[in-house]
């Protein structure tokens, strides 16, 4: 039985990564008078992270790496998929801020890109116990779910279940070569009834991919692991759809748009 959900960094399902969310946090009086900041404010302004970055990079040099625009160009590594270069500035600003949640969002994101799966439910495990957020608990669920820790991937779906969902919480996913988008809790019960599955309770998986259908009649994945469970149930023997492997991310900010 497989998954198909999948996060874009692109879009940012978490809050820590939109680049309007840059342009909100970099004001400074220091961009009056210093040039690296200057050049930085300009890429800003025009969308260009890359020239971005690199200023950032010259001025943290000479000022030094106390100070938000260490943050910043984490974000900034983070839209540009430079995830080795974002997990060294989160850890680095961690070490002073150790309870900042968009650096432990950067920091487990990178981990799961990093391919270190188990150090990353460890921050997300530490980010829902904090937020309560629904976007924290489906990544938990799907870090989970892509190691195969299944009892504990339907613990989390069942806390996720106590959490409110807004109906502008949303996420993307792929099918094949299509993209589609659906309700973020219509992404959880799909999940939630992998999981289900996975432990041999084809019957409860199979009232949770209704659920996510519930909620969208339109959710391509949910409506094809449903056809591929009554096919099994049938004795077509028709596999259930899967990819764990996420190619950007709710997020990783919270895709809302």
């Amino acid at each position: 039985m497989h998954q198909k959900i999948l996060f874009f960094l692109g879009t940012f399902l978490f809050s820590c990564c939109s680049f309007s969310q840059i342009k909100k946090t970099t004001a400074s009086p220091t961009s009056k008078v210093n040039s690296h900041i200057k050049v930085f404010d300009l890429a800003i302004a025009s969308g260009d992270v890359t020239t971005a970055a690199t200023a950032l990079n010259y001025f943290i040099t000479e000022q030094g790496s106390n100070t938000t625009y260490a943050d910043t160009l984490a974000m900034l590594y983070m839209q540009q998929g430079a995830f080795a270069q974002c997990f060294y500035w989160a850890n680095k600003r961690l070490d002073l801020n150790p309870e900042n949640n968009m650096l432990l969002e950067l920091k487990g994101i990178c981990l799961d890109k990093l391919q270190q799966p188990k150090e990353a439910i460890e921050i997300f495990e530490k980010l829902l116990k904090k937020t309560q957020s629904p976007y924290h608990a489906y990544k938990l669920m799907e870090l989970q779910y892509g190691i195969k820790r299944l009892s504990e991937c339907l613990s989390t779906a069942i806390a996720a279940e106590k959490l409110t969902f807004k109906p502008e919480f949303v996420m993307t996913y792929n099918v094949g070569q299509q993209t589609g988008r659906t309700y973020l809790q219509a992404g959880v019960y799909n999940i939630h009834a992998l999981a289900l599955y996975d432990l041999d309770k084809k019957a409860d998986a199979k009232v949770y991919f209704e659920k996510a259908l519930a909620l969208d009649s339109t959710f391509a994945l949910a409506k094809q692991n449903l056809e591929a469970l009554k096919s099994l149930e049938s004795g077509a023997g028709k596999a259930l759809q899967q990819n764990n492997q996420p190619v950007s991310s709710p997020a990783i900010k919270q895709n809302q748009n």
